[in-house]
């Protein structure tokens, strides 16, 4: 798809789903009854893991020598219940929300993930004797590969692939939805894409597509079925189609949609609190209208902090600030959804391209690094661990600084990769493990393919 034809279809409302009516029953009327979704919550930018998940046993005084700058104070920390890979942990005060979700077992942390193609050690690495993904350490391209991209060979992304996979029927009623122009986990090789904008409304100009009773909406939906014989006009007539059924449905959603009960936060510098509203809200009309599977694509971004890492306003928030946000943002989503009665059926994954380097930048900041904390949420996760079978020794030049150059910077080669972070929600929607690996075939090169937090 051009950018232009994207930028277009993004203004009007949507992308795809020439599968929705016109015609949309009343919710008392219609219930799905197998209903899952999975939210992805993209961190752009690549946020800094080593001063979110932080040992609080004796590794906490390499963590404190290796950032002088960053560290936080030991005592601001809280505390997670329990023993977890070989330390006991605290996360970041300005996750609290989460830190409560964790306590509660209806969140998991899943230590040092990244991109990998295969099982890979330092000595490898080191000696370029292991295929690693391209261009490591890139924004975009880290962005891409996490989200599933295959190379030139298949741009296709994984939650993409995963709705190929299944039955036709469980992916009938807008199965992706992105409602970020960054998509890539959401690009398929035969499903159809619904692009969202969570401040958006139900016009198109003066017609209210909310109403078909509306004389301009019916001139409207008049236009989007005229067909041609010219490829160039078949194909604006198609996707003027699409994008009028698409947009068609978000305004139902928003019309009928139950309103998120979670208590949302308000911040100048991001969509985020809204776009997790709007997705709560679409996500019970859409079990309500007879939708089995999706997947929602979010993003936050931000995260790219070189400098300024400890800042605490708003005109320029750091780390902690941003996160506050994220992490509130999320509670209100996960009360939301159980108020809804959906607890078990939707799975919310926080992600981000890579960690960030665990020796300080200059100017109170980090630099890109590789592995990296990620987080699942949700009825279904089987919260309150920490997974992993190593952590990191919070030393630069350290046993597990796979740094290339000197001085050495502190990158920690993930344990995890994120197609085995992504492989526990793919079996949970419903594919089989040889499903999981044709739609994800790195995974063959891993002796364990899924980490088992679901």
């Amino acid at each position: 798809m051009s950018p232009k034809r994207r930028d277009f279809l993004y203004g009007a409302g949507a992308v795809s789903l020439a599968s929705i009516g016109a015609a949309v029953l009343p919710l008392s009327q219609v219930a799905a009854a197998d209903y899952k979704s999975v939210v992805i919550v993209n961190l752009a930018g690549g946020f800094d893991g080593n001063n979110v998940l932080i040992p609080i046993s004796g590794a906490y005084s390499d963590y404190a020598a290796a950032r002088p700058s960053l560290a936080l104070p030991k005592d601001s920390l809280l505390r997670l219940s329990g023993s977890h890979i070989g330390h006991t942990f605290g996360l970041t005060p300005s996750i609290r929300p989460l830190f409560d979700l964790f306590e509660r077992k209806r969140v998991a942390v899943v230590a040092n993930v990244g991109a990998l193609i295969q099982p890979t050690t330092i000595d490898q690495v080191r000696n370029r004797t292991v295929k690693l993904p391209p261009f490591l350490g890139s924004h975009s391209d880290q962005e891409q590969w996490i989200q599933g991209w295959m190379g030139d060979e298949d741009r296709s992304g994984w939650g993409g692939r995963t709705m190929d996979l299944l039955p036709a029927g469980m992916r009938s009623r807008q199965p992706l939805i992105s409602v970020t122009n960054n998509y890539t986990a959401l690009v398929s090789n035969s499903t159809p894409l619904s692009l969202a904008n969570s401040n958006g409304n139900s016009f198109w100009g003066m017609a209210n597509i909310s109403d078909p009773s509306n004389s301009v909406t019916q001139r409207v939906e008049w236009a989007s079925r005229l067909q041609s014989s010219n490829p160039y006009e078949a194909e604006f007539a198609r996707s003027m189609r699409a994008a009028y059924l698409d947009s068609q449905e978000f305004a139902q959603g928003r019309l009928k949609g139950p309103v998120p009960t979670g208590e949302f936060p308000t911040a100048s510098f991001t969509s985020l609190p809204r776009d997790l509203s709007f997705v709560a809200k679409h996500i019970g009309y859409s079990k309500a209208v007879g939708a089995q599977r999706q997947i929602y694509l979010v993003q936050d971004g931000g995260y790219d902090t070189h400098t300024g890492q400890l800042e605490t306003g708003d005109t320029n928030p750091g780390l902690d600030r941003r996160l506050q946000v994220v992490a509130q943002s999320l509670a209100a989503f996960d009360k939301s959804v159980v108020d809804m009665g959906l607890d078990s059926q939707v799975l919310t994954l926080v992600i981000s391209e890579f960690g960030r380097t665990l020796d300080p930048a200059a100017g109170a900041g980090s630099d890109h690094a590789w592995g990296n904390h990620w987080f699942a949420m949700g009825g279904a996760v089987k919260g309150g661990t920490v997974y992993g079978s190593t952590f990191p020794t919070l030393q630069t030049g350290g046993p597990d600084d796979a740094s290339l150059y000197n001085p050495k910077r502190g990158q920690w080669i993930p344990q995890y990769s994120s197609d085995q972070f992504v492989a526990d929600a793919m079996r949970w929607m419903g594919l089989t493990a040889e499903q999981v690996v044709a739609a994800m075939p790195n995974l063959a090169n891993f002796k364990n393919r899924t980490i088992g937090y679901i």
